[in-house]
This record gives C-alpha cells, sequence and structure tokens, in this order.
C-alpha cells in the first residue's frame, strides 16, 4: 500500500491550504471543507447516540463497534473513548473502562471538549472496581450451599491457599458449613506430611475427600496425627514402592471411624486383610497391587461393603480357591471387578456368597463401564462384563451357561470379551445350546443344572426378558456362535447388539433379522466381503418403513470407503441415529454419500470419524441432501473451508459439534448462521476469545 492509500479521517477534518487556485475554487473548496466537517460530525453523533442504544439494549458488541468507528473517525476526540469506556462500565468491565479512559485523556487535550468528562468518569469507573459487596452473606444458607459454591471451586490444594476461603470470614463459613465438605488434593509428589500442607491441615474438620501421591518418606500417619479429620469420607491414595506398611495401617486406623470410600494404589507392602481390619466402615473399596490375602478367621465378614474393585492381582489370587475365601467375606455386595481374569469356575457359584451382587466386572475395568444405580435387596447379576477383547483368556462354556442361566431372569447387559474352550460346534446334538428352528434340541439325558443344561419346558421361565444391551467382543467367531444365537433367540426385548464383523456370518445374519432390536455396532469393520452383513442390511432395506433398526455405529481402523457395503447404510429409511467411526474418511466415499439423502429421510444425528480423523476435502456437500438431519459431530483434526462453509446449506441442522479448533470468525460465521455451534472442552465461543487460532487455513 502506498503512501497516498493510507487514509487519515481526522486529516481530511483539518483546512486545506490552496496554494495554487483556479478562479473561484479556493472559496469552493473551502465550503465542502465545511460541510465534510459538519457531516462527520453529525455521522459521529449518530453513532454515539446509536452506540448508546445498543448498549441499552444488551448488544454490547454493536455498541463498541460504533465506539471505534468514532475514534477511528475523531482519533483525538475525546467522545470515541467516553463511548467506548461507557460501554464497558455498562457491562461491569471496569478495568477496561479504565484503560480506555486513560488512552482518551492521553490523547485529548487537556483543554478538550470532553477531557473533564473523561476524567470524571474513570474516577467513578476506579471507585466502582474497588466495590467489594458481601452479597452471599445476605442470601439464605441452603440457596448459597445448594446453588453458589458448587459452581465455584470443587477441589482445594494442601500447598496452596485458595482466595475463596479467605474472602471474609462469612465467605469462609459458608464454605464450611457446606454438606458435601471440602474436597483436597495434596499432589502427585509429596516427600512428606511432617511439614507442609498449612491449608489441609487448618480445615481438617471440614475435608470429606482427599487425594493425591505419596513419594519417598511420605507418612499418612504423619499426616492424620496432625490434624482432627473428623469427616473424611473418601480417601484416593496413590503409594510407592517406598511406602512402608506400619505408618500407612496406622494412618488409616486414625481416620477409620468417618472413612467409607477408600481407593489405594501400587501399596505393595500391605495386603487386603490390612485394610479391612483397619477401616471396618469401608462401604466402597479399590485396590490396585495390593494382596487379596483376607483375614485368617473364616467368621470374619463385612457386611457393610457394597463395592469392590480388586486390580493388578497376581496369579495365587486369582486361583478359584482364593477367590472364594475373598468372596465369602461380603455377604452384601453389589457390585464386583476384578482385573486380571479370575478362573471361569468362579462365576457358578457368586450367587453363592454375594447373593445380591447386581455387577460384576471380570477383566475390565470401571473406567468403560456406564454407572448403573444398584438397588440393594434385589437379587441376581444386571450387569455381567466378561473379559476385553484384546486378551487371550479362554472360559469353560459349562461354567458360562450355568452363570448365564442361573442370572437369566435378571440379566440386563452381557458383554462377552473372552474365548469359550470345551464346546461343541453350533450344529452338534451335543452342544447344549445347540438349537433348531430357534428351538433347543431335547437330549433324553437329564438336563439337571450342569454343563449340559437345558432350558425348562416353559419358554417364558428359560429366556431372558430383562435382556437388553448384548456384546460379543472376542475373536472366536465358532466359539462364540452358539451362545449368540440361543441368546438373541431366548432374548425377545433386546435393543442393542454389538458386535465385531467377523461374527456376522450369514447364520447370526438370519437370526438377527428375527429380532426387533434397535441398535447394532460393527466394529473391526473389514475390507472383506461378507455375505452376513450383507444380508442382515438387505433385510431391513426390504422392510421400509417397518423396520425397527433406528440406530447403528460403525468402527474401522482404516479408510472408510473400503466397507464394501457401506451404500447400504444409507438405504435404510428409519435409520435416525448414525455414527460412522473411520480414521480416514477419503473422496472415494462420495459415491456412498449420494445415497444417503435418497434413503436416510429419517435420519437426524449423524457422526463422522473419530479423534484426529483425515476428511478428504469435498466429502461434505453430498450429505446437505439430508432432509431432516438436525445433529451433526465431526471428529476430524481439521476441515477445509469449503466444507466448513457447506454447513451453512444443511436444511434442518440444529447443532453442529465439532472436535478442533478453528478460527474465531470461521466460528462467528457458524454462529451467525447456526443456532448452537460448540467445539470440545469449550461452550459457544466468545468472539474476543484470544486462544483461538485466527488463521482460515487451519480448518
Amino acid at each position: 500500500m502506498t503512501t497516498e492509500d493510507n487514509v487519515y479521517w481526522y486529516r481530511l477534518l483539518k483546512p486545506s491550504n490552496v496554494t495554487v487556485q483556479h478562479g473561484n475554487d479556493g472559496n469552493r473548496i473551502a465550503a465542502a471543507n465545511e460541510t465534510v466537517q459538519r457531516t462527520l460530525s453529525q455521522l459521529v453523533q449518530v453513532l454515539n447516540e446509536r452506540a448508546k442504544l445498543f448498549a441499552n439494549s444488551a448488544q454490547f458488541e454493536a455498541a463498541l463497534r460504533d465506539a471505534a468507528a468514532i475514534r477511528t473517525v475523531l482519533p483525538f476526540s475525546g467522545l470515541g473513548y467516553l463511548a467506548t469506556g461507557d460501554v464497558y462500565c455498562q457491562q461491569g468491565r471496569y478495568a477496561a473502562a479504565i484503560s480506555m479512559y486513560d488512552q482518551g485523556l492521553r490523547r485529548v487535550p487537556e483543554i478538550g471538549q470532553y477531557y473533564q468528562q473523561l476524567h470524571q468518569q474513570r474516577e467513578k469507573a476506579v471507585t466502582n472496581s474497588n466495590k467489594r459487596v458481601d452479597f452471599i452473606s445476605r442470601l439464605p444458607l441452603d440457596i448459597v450451599v445448594t446453588n453458589i459454591i458448587p459452581r465455584v471451586e470443587r477441589k482445594f490444594y494442601s500447598y496452596s491457599s485458595s482466595e475463596y476461603l479467605y474472602v471474609s470470614r462469612t465467605w469462609q463459613e459458608r464454605f464450611l458449613q457446606q454438606p458435601n465438605g471440602l474436597a483436597f488434593d495434596f499432589g502427585k509428589e509429596t516427600a512428606t506430611f511432617k511439614r507442609g500442607h498449612d491449608q489441609l491441615v487448618r480445615f481438617a474438620p471440614y475435608v470429606q475427600k482427599l487425594k493425591g501421591k505419596m513419594m519417598e518418606d511420605a507418612e499418612l500417619e504423619d499426616l492424620f496425627s496432625r490434624g482432627r479429620f473428623s469427616n473424611l469420607r473418601n480417601l484416593d491414595l496413590c503409594c510407592s514402592g517406598t511406602t512402608l506398611r506400619h505408618p500407612l495401617v496406622n494412618g488409616l486406623r486414625l481416620i477409620a471411624d468417618s472413612l467409607t470410600h477408600l481407593a489405594i494404589h501400587h501399596s505393595t507392602s500391605i495386603q487386603l486383610r490390612d485394610i479391612l481390619e483397619s477401616c471396618p466402615n469401608l462401604v466402597s473399596l479399590t485396590t490396585t497391587q495390593v494382596d487379596a490375602v483376607v483375614p485368617m478367621s473364616p467368621s470374619s465378614r463385612y457386611p457393610k461393603l457394597k463395592n469392590l474393585a480388586l486390580y493388578s492381582l497376581s496369579d495365587n489370587d486369582l486361583t478359584h480357591g482364593n477367590m472364594v475365601d475373598v468372596l465369602s467375606r461380603f455377604p452384601s455386595l453389589l457390585s464386583l471387578e476384578v482385573l486380571p481374569m479370575p478362573e471361569s469356575s468362579v462365576l457358578p457359584i457368586l450367587h453363592e456368597h454375594c447373593p445380591y451382587l447386581q455387577r460384576v466386572c471380570f477383566g475390565v475395568r470401571d473406567d468403560f463401564i456406564d454407572n448403573m444405580n444398584v438397588q440393594p435387596l434385589r437379587k441376581g447379576i444386571r450387569r455381567a462384563y466378561l473379559g476385553e477383547e484384546d486378551n487371550d483368556i479362554a472360559y469353560r462354556q459349562d461354567d458360562l451357561i450355568q452363570f448365564l442361566y442361573h442370572h437369566r431372569k435378571s440379566l440386563e447387559t452381557i458383554d462377552i470379551g473372552v474365548n469359550i474352550d470345551d464346546c461343541y460346534p453350533i450344529e452338534n446334538y451335543n452342544n447344549p445350546l445347540a438349537t433348531l428352528n430357534g428351538q433347543e434340541v431335547q437330549q433324553e439325558d437329564n438336563q439337571g443344572d450342569d454343563g449340559s443344561l437345558q432350558p425348562d419346558n416353559d419358554e417364558s421361565d428359560s429366556s431372558f426378558m430383562q435382556l437388553i444391551n448384548l456384546r460379543f467382543s472376542n475373536w472366536d467367531f465358532h466359539s462364540t456362535e452358539a451362545f449368540l444365537t440361543w441368546l438373541v433367540v431366548k432374548a425377545p426385548n433386546l435393543k442393542a447388539i454389538h458386535l465385531p464383523q467377523s461374527h456376522l456370518h450369514p447364520r447370526i445374519a438370519k437370526v438377527l433379522c428375527q429380532s426387533k432390536f434397535s441398535k447394532l455396532e460393527i466394529f473391526r469393520a473389514a475390507r472383506r466381503e461378507d455375505d452376513g452383513v450383507t444380508q442382515f442390511l438387505e433385510y431391513h432395506i426390504g422392510l421400509g418403513e417397518q423396520s425397527t433398526l433406528k440406530e447403528m455405529i460403525m468402527r474401522v481402523d482404516t479408510d472408510m470407503a473400503k466397507i464394501l457395503w457401506l451404500p447400504l447404510i444409507f438405504k435404510l429409511r428409519c435409520l435416525k441415529n448414525l455414527e460412522l467411526k473411520a480414521y480416514r474418511i477419503s473422496i472415494a466415499c462420495k459415491p456412498a454419500w449420494e445415497e444417503i439423502g435418497e434413503g436416510c429421510h429419517a435420519l437426524e444425528k449423524l457422526t463422522l470419524g473419530v479423534d484426529g480423523s483425515e476428511f478428504y476435502e469435498g466429502i461434505l456437500p453430498p450429505l446437505c441432501h439430508v432432509p431432516n438431519l438436525k445433529w451433526l459431530r465431526l471428529s476430524a483434526r481439521g476441515l477445509s473451508y469449503t466444507d466448513l462453509l457447506c454447513l451453512l446449506a444443511f436444511p434442518s441442522l440444529e447443532e453442529v459439534s465439532l472436535r478442533h479448533s478453528i478460527s474465531d470468525s470461521s466460528f462467528n460465521l457458524l454462529r451467525t448462521h447456526l443456532p448452537k455451534v460448540t467445539m470440545d472442552d469449550q461452550d459457544e465461543i466468545d468472539d474476543d476469545d484470544d486462544d483461538e487460532v485466527d488463521d482460515d487455513d487451519d480448518l
């Protein structure tokens, strides 16, 4: 840009020095100058008036734009600085207002028209900025405790002071009176408790949750001896190889009266019996690398314990005899987690020792399991998670049959990731789960309640009436087929089935076609032709509006375009929710994409990709033809600007959720045309967020 291209508005208002003139041009130039000055003066007055109207209507962004325009036109007039500062004051942004008034005072002459007003407004802003209203003491205690404090701060740290606890005596009293008490974290590398942690010790009687990691010479006994932790209910403790047994056990004894929830990790110096004998009031216990050795006396029972999770157990801990000894101590257990997986022989006897057990997780951590509201005094397991898909553990078929059949009246979720040993092929009459046209093959020998169990003649009594969620993730289809067929046939109220593509054999597809479940997840999807998947999808396509399939999830570790049966999904007329989770969505998907607008008329929710997925440019425009799509989630590392603009063309779109950051301008563009736009870890983003990427090339 040349010097002549840089136009400064204030220079247009200065009188022009005419050194050479032609005829009456000098007078005409002077008249033109007056007109320009008068016009700009009228413009800034109108802008100032409009800024006030915008601010009074809480349209602060528009008001600030008008005020900025005044400063641009008249940078040496105080009017623009006054207008901007006044808007900031209405927003309660007194620091920003003071800064703006200071700018004006530096640029406006002391004899200027607005200098005194700037000075007066600055003084008011300073006064308002210094005001502190102790409103919390004027509100009812229940409102403060239930509505305000939970929104302020949820965790305090023992190594730093929290400003909320030191605002005033009243504030402190209110914080300490909340029913859930204080939650403290003493850090990840605490080397000693003999000194420091003053804030934690000071507020010890009000602490209900405590978490942290002990290192070097830190001893729990030292901490709990310094303060009265009389209300500590929840302790999450990570130990180290230097943690000693006696100080740890003594520390637990000091808080045993109130402690109900304990998680203790990587403590190889203590055993399970040390914890149970030290903390008799525990309701929930989680251990990692703690030997599962229980008290010697077989009469020792702990009826208060409801939830038990034992992680990183040794082979000796996992033996049948030791597991029976452990289980026999907890007659009121509602939830049990064991990792690694114990022997399968434990399954058939769970109900004998833990009759109220409702959730069992073998080989699976709680992190990956849905929360469940357990119901005390209700018998029968409701959710069973047996292994993850990447393990090579095998369970005996007889043990699984007895376990599942015994809990058939209560099971709601079955998730099997283990392989199954000692099983006959599905077509072999010796297989106790063999079926013929959906009915069990009756054998002449006595069925009893063993591995050759056959359902009773009463069809309803042999059914899994409560089963709504079924998942198989193991790798051996041949050992799974019998179980899968049996459970699908005997579960008339199934709602969701989750299977790897390898398990969707044509025989399984035929069974699935007879079920009325509404959700199907296919994972480990592969490139190969699969008659079973095709058979199932074509069946539901043929049902048209009568199809019960409302939701599908597909997970693939490669390019989505390599899944040959993908186009069939887009012909499901009743599908409402579709998740296509692939690591790459290439341009080769476009031909299949073209089908979705014509087939999926009912589709309302669509998820594309996983974290860091690669989206090729041009894959979104074909999706614009989905008439009823209301919710779209894009889990990509980035989108081209063309695809981003395409989001504005979806006819019914109400919400877009993005897994990657976009620039301020791009976000504002979407937000202007769509009701709701969100990005991960952020709600709707403010226009002045400085953390946003400001480069459309990064879309």
